[in-house]
């Protein structure tokens, strides 16, 4: 058995960065990570990460054979591809958007500089459950896969970054810790890495395309890694039985630029889209990454906000060890500083307009696009955790382009008004626990207002 200040479950960007940036504040860092020391960094997703999360975590921009390309922007089209919508883009005075990324390359670089920074790498690790001392957590059971033993190791404060598998947070018993995500909030996705017979192009720019023949309640998305490269897949809405690689192939044969393309790897995978959980943190235990449903509901990245998640609770997971209270109290903290300061505010405001696009049908999202009733300023300030806005002009402007549809644009109005209240609503995230459940059914109330289950 192991002694440890902190004990971090999972090696992906969230609990690299962690351990890292605990390592670097003194803390004894135990890293546990299930795969070998060289595939982390193996998962599938869309390999694109923005430059706003390198920069808030103080990470270097990715370079060398790490690079996959420099991206500008990312534009959301419809089924009938003839406009689109950008949902990021590039900020004035920043050289880029953001980039597309080798997977491999950069988890191996955020791993490396944890270990740098004086954390225990223990791959082949096998997490099984959380150790409890009456409610709190003090450790974790893992099984070393390479010599088939039982361990155990002892920390001041575990956290659980172990990605969709939540491998702690489902064997919690706290009332504030939702154990399972439902299927309805998960994306069911599939991609590959194809070699095209053309360059792809724009290659500056990322695509996400919205159409429920090949994607119901996902997206498909075009993400360029350079030259003939690029990352394609799909996700679907769970929990109806969709069956994404098939989808996926269909999709590809409908469209002339994959034909006869190679497939350099492939795969599936899932992810989490949906609000914050309710608490990311209980007595001496935190969730970050998938594992805390730190993604973006629209586009399913969770790349950057998981780094940033690891970023902002370093300090935390510092001091309260310092002042020896790892309880929820002292914990709350980082539920605090995430949602109200960083990427939480954002999740629970896009993820109503993820309700919205679901809803939405092919024949709808077209008008929506063609007839401008949402638009590039739109989502530049739903993605910048500004909410959608519109003065009276607009309202009347988008009104009478969307006579033809005025139900459709009063759920679109009614969404826009509850995104606005819902990052009100985070941005004054309770302070203590002892606040938090009326605050609680205020958030409650606004997804039953616009008939979204929670």
């Amino acid at each position: 058995m192991s002694e440890h200040d902190l004990i971090v479950v999972g090696a992906g960007p969230a609990g690299a960065h962690l351990a890292k940036e605990a390592a670097q504040r003194g803390l004894d860092v135990l890293l546990l990570e299930r795969l070998a020391r060289d595939r982390v960094g193996d998962k599938v997703c869309g390999e694109g990460i923005a430059l706003h999360h390198l920069k808030n975590a103080g990470i270097p921009y990715p370079k060398g054979k790490e690079l996959g390309n420099t991206i500008n922007s990312i534009d959301i089209y419809p089924p009938s591809m003839e406009r689109y919508v950008t949902v990021s883009q590039r900020v004035e005075g920043e050289p880029c958007d953001g980039w597309t990324i080798d997977r491999i390359y950069f988890g191996q670089r955020l791993l490396g500089y944890a270990e740098k920074a004086g954390a225990i790498i223990q791959d082949h690790a096998h997490v099984l459950e959380p150790i409890f001392d009456n409610d709190t957590v003090t450790g974790v059971k893992y099984k070393d896969t390479t010599t088939k033993t039982m361990k155990k190791a002892h920390a001041k404060v575990t956290v659980d970054a172990s990605g969709m598998s939540a491998t702690l947070r489902r064997k919690m018993k706290n009332p504030l810790i939702e154990q399972t995500i439902a299927l309805r909030d998960q994306a069911v996705c599939y991609r590959e890495i194809l070699e095209l017979q053309e360059p792809f192009e724009p290659a500056d720019r990322c695509w996400i395309i919205m159409d429920d023949r090949y994607s119901p309640g996902g997206y498909i998305w075009i993400f360029p890694r350079g030259g003939n490269i690029a990352n394609v897949g799909l996700g679907t809405q769970g929990g109806h039985g969709y069956q994404p690689k098939e989808l996926y192939k269909q999709f590809l044969t409908s469209n002339p630029i994959f034909k006869d393309a190679k497939v350099i790897h492939g795969g599936g995978g899932a992810a989490p889209i949906r609000r914050p959980l309710w608490s990311y943190v209980a007595d001496g235990i935190v969730f970050i990454g998938d594992s805390g449903c730190h993604v973006n509901p629209i586009h399913g990245g969770g790349i950057g906000s998981s780094i940033e998640a690891g970023h902002v609770l370093a300090p935390i997971i510092k001091s309260a060890i310092e002042t020896n209270d790892v309880s929820l109290a002292s914990l709350w903290q980082f539920n605090v500083e995430y949602n109200r300061k960083h990427y939480g505010q954002k999740i629970a405001s896009l993820d109503l307009m993820r309700h919205l696009l679901q809803e939405v049908g092919n024949e709808e999202f077209d008008f929506v696009i063609k007839n401008r009733i949402l638009t590039t300023e739109d989502l530049l300030r739903a993605n910048a955790g500004k909410g959608i806005e519109l003065s009276a002009l607009d309202k009347a402007g988008r009104m009478l382009r969307g006579l033809r549809k005025l139900g459709l644009l009063r759920r679109i109005q009614n969404v826009s008004k509850a995104m606005r209240e819902m990052l009100s609503l985070y941005q004054n995230f309770p302070e203590a626990p002892d606040t938090f459940e009326p605050w609680k059914q205020r958030v409650v109330q606004i997804y039953n207002n616009l008939g979204y289950q929670t």
